[in-house]
């Protein structure tokens, strides 16, 4: 397998990672925080760990460049770094689209075991499209966000909660993305039914909602969806969030 670490200054501590992926059965490169300079035989990587440094805030064309094709295939983009820095690397890309931290100061042997799991990880089946319940009183919306999300999943659009409960009886998608507001049975009630039925109980619900002020927001958290998304959201921050929360389920059980 094929590792790259993104790293201004060769270090020890870089030496000891390169060493210890090395024994992990890893051949890696070490490439500079320069789009110009990571070639196409560094993107072929199966795994990608960036090394947080002072480079990261002059460096957001590469990390967008990393973030969108490790997303696109699937392959573990990892960050290394003291905790506090974590959210200059978030500026770019969201947490939900990073396979895993490691938070300074860390055991460089466990670092490469949970590489080469993430690594490991078999991609999801080429041609099939995963499966997304939409569940919205606005007809407009629905049209809008179906244009958005059609060509990379399969989309089921309904116009209310009665609907999509209907609709469960018999499918089971891969994530629901569920207004929060509608009227006659809201958001809120429809995931409570949803939860209380074993069949349904398990599907992801992300809460799509139209305000973003802090009371509002956890009062659509209190329910413990997957996530919201507001709704004024444009084209790629919808197809960001809904990817990311498909990279974040493949990650989440590997420790």
């Amino acid at each position: 397998m094929k590792a790259m670490i993104v790293q201004e200054n060769a270090g020890f501590m870089i030496e000891s990672l390169v060493a210890s992926l090395k024994k992990a059965d890893f051949e890696t490169a070490v490439v500079p925080p320069v789009l110009e300079k990571a070639g196409p035989e560094q993107f072929d990587s199966d795994a990608v760990l960036i090394y947080i440094g002072e480079y990261i805030q002059n460096s957001h064309k590469l990390l967008e460049k990393l973030r969108d094709h490790t997303a696109e295939e699937e392959k573990p983009l990892c960050v290394i770094g003291y905790e506090n820095d974590m959210s200059l690397v978030e500026e770019v890309i969201p947490s939900n689209y990073i396979a895993h931290k490691f938070i300074r100061p860390f055991d460089v042997k466990e670092l490469a075991k949970i590489v080469a799991k993430l690594a490991a990880l078999e991609k999801s089946p080429k041609g099939i499209k995963r499966k997304i319940l939409l569940v919205d009183d606005d007809t407009t919306f629905l049209k809008t966000v179906l244009r958005f999300l059609g060509e990379m999943y399969e989309v089921t659009a309904v116009r209310s909660g009665e609907h999509a409960i209907k609709y469960l009886s018999s499918n089971t998608p891969d994530l629901i993305l569920l207004d929060y507001d509608m009227p006659v049975m809201s958001g809120a009630q429809t995931l409570e039914k949803l939860r209380k039925k074993p069949e349904t109980a398990n599907i992801p619900v992300v809460f799509l909602t139209g305000v973003s002020d802090r009371e509002s927001v956890i009062n659509v958290m209190k329910m413990k969806p997957y996530g919201y998304v507001l709704k004024n959201s444009g084209r790629d921050e919808l197809l960001m969030a809904v990817k990311g929360f498909f990279l974040a389920q493949r990650w989440k059980n590997v420790k």
